[in-house]
C-alpha cells in the first residue's frame, strides 16, 4: 500500500518560541511507526504556514497535488493546522465531490512534535492505520482521525483549543474508530467501480468575494448595508438565530439619516445581485425559515437557506454555488439543498426541503472490527 503524506504546516509541524513552521515532512515521520507494508510518499507543501493563513486558492493548490500522485497512490495524508484543518475538510470535499475513489485524511495535533506529551505521533500513526484498513475495505471520501475516532471530513468541526480530543461532528456519530483496534461503522462511502474508472476530477472554481457576518438586534445593518453601496460582495452569510430568524428592527443610519432593518438590507442585496445565505448557528440547527415570521421575511427579502451546513462547510459550498450559478438563486438554492457527499444532516422534510442519500451500497449496516 502507498500512502502520499502532504505537509502543509500547522502546530504538528511547528518549532521554536513562539511556535512558528518549520519541520519537513520527512523530519515529522521520523521516529514514527509505520504499519507494515505501507510505503510513504513524503511532500511539503509549497507554502507551510499557521493554518489560520491558509486560504481557498491554497486549499486549491492542495487539491491539486493530490491529484498528481492520485493514480500512484492508495491513500492521502494532509498534515494540517487544527484551526482552519475543517475549513480545508470542506473543501476538498467540495472539490473532488464523488470523484474521489480513495481515502484522505487531513490530521492536526494540539501540541508541536518536540513538546512533552505531544500527541503528533498518535495522530500519525493512527491515521496510517486506519489509511490500510480503509484501503483494504474500499472506503472512499475526505476524513479526519481525532485520537481515537475517524471523522466525516463533510461535517467535522473544532470544539476545543486545548483538549487533544477537539474535532467532532455535529448531528453525525464517528464513522470509525482507532482505538486499540480499527472499527469500522455506518456512514462510510464505499468504492464504485463506475465512478473509479473515470478518475480524479476536480471543481476548483468558487467565488472570493464572500463574507460572513453573525446578526443580532444588536447588530446595525449598515454592516450589509455599506458593502452593497460599494459593490465590494457577491455573497453573504448571515449567522442567525433560532431555525434562521433575522430581527427586523429598524435601525437609523446617522450617517446617512436612513432608517432600515436588516430585512431591508437583505432585500438591497439580493436586489443588487449579491446572494444572501443565512446559516444556522447552532451545531444540529436546520435553517426553516418558513418556520417563522422574521425567517419568512428575510426569504421573501431573497435570503437562501444554508439548510444544516456547518459553517466551515457553508463558507466553501456557498462559494462555489455562487461560482457556478452566479444570476441564480433558485439553482443556488438547489445545489445547497443536495447532499453530495454527506454534509448534510439526516432526515427529509417534505414540508421544507427534498435532499437526497448517497446511495445505499455506500453505507455500511453493521459495525466491522477489522484489526
Amino acid at each position: 500500500m502507498k500512502v502520499y503524506v502532504l505537509n502543509t504546516g500547522g502546530t504538528l509541524g511547528m518549532i521554536g518560541e513562539p511556535l512558528r513552521p518549520a519541520q519537513s515532512a520527512e523530519e515529522l515521520l521520523r521516529g514514527i511507526n509505520i504499519p507494515l507494508d505501507v510505503e510513504l510518499t513524503l511532500a511539503d507543501f509549497v507554502s507551510r504556514q499557521d493554518s489560520t493563513n491558509i486560504q481557498h486558492i491554497e486549499r486549491v493548490a492542495m487539491a491539486g497535488e493530490i491529484r498528481k500522485s492520485y493514480d500512484d497512490h492508495d491513500a492521502f495524508v494532509v498534515l494540517h493546522g487544527t484551526d482552519s484543518l475543517a475549513e480545508t475538510c470542506g473543501a476538498l470535499s467540495m472539490i473532488f465531490k464523488l470523484s474521489l475513489q480513495k481515502p484522505v485524511f487531513v490530521i492536526g495535533a494540539q501540541m508541536s512534535k518536540s513538546e512533552i506529551g505531544s500527541d503528533v505521533a498518535m495522530q500519525i500513526g493512527n491515521t496510517l492505520r486506519v489509511a490500510k484498513a480503509f484501503h483494504n475495505h474500499g472506503v472512499v471520501g475526505v476524513y479526519s482521525v481525532c485520537i481515537g475516532d475517524v471523522l466525516d471530513g463533510s461535517r467535522v468541526r473544532k470544539r476545543a483549543e486545548s483538549d487533544p480530543n477537539a474535532f467532532h461532528t455535529p448531528g453525525r456519530h464517528p464513522v470509525a474508530h482507532s482505538w486499540p483496534h480499527i472499527r469500522l461503522e455506518e456512514g462510510l462511502q464505499r468504492k464504485d467501480r463506475v465512478l473509479a474508472v473515470q478518475g480524479l476530477r476536480l471543481d476548483v472554481n468558487f467565488e472570493r468575494w464572500v463574507a460572513t457576518f453573525k446578526v443580532s438586534a444588536d447588530t446595525p445593518p449598515w454592516v450589509l448595508m455599506d458593502m452593497v453601496t460599494k459593490r465590494r460582495l457577491k455573497g453573504v452569510i448571515l449567522e442567525a438565530k433560532g431555525a434562521g430568524n433575522i430581527p427586523d428592527k429598524n435601525w437609523r443610519d446617522d450617517e446617512s439619516g436612513e432608517e432600515y432593518s436588516w430585512i431591508d438590507a437583505i432585500k438591497a442585496a439580493t436586489e443588487a445581485g449579491i446572494h444572501v445565505g443565512i446559516l444556522s448557528p447552532f451545531e444540529d440547527g436546520r435553517v426553516i425559515l418558513d418556520r417563522y415570521e422574521l425567517g419568512k421575511k428575510a426569504k421573501d427579502a431573497g435570503a437562501l437557506s444554508l439548510e444544516s451546513l456547518t459553517p466551515d462547510m457553508a463558507d466553501f459550498k456557498f462559494r462555489q454555488a455562487i461560482a457556478m450559478y452566479p444570476n441564480d438563486p433558485a439553482r443556488i438554492q438547489e445545489f445547497i439543498s443536495t447532499n453530495i457527499v454527506g454534509e448534510l444532516l439526516p432526515g427529509i422534510d417534505e414540508d421544507v426541503t427534498m435532499w437526497f442519500n448517497p446511495k445505499p451500497t455506500a453505507r455500511r449496516r453493521r459495525s466491522d472490527n477489522v484489526e
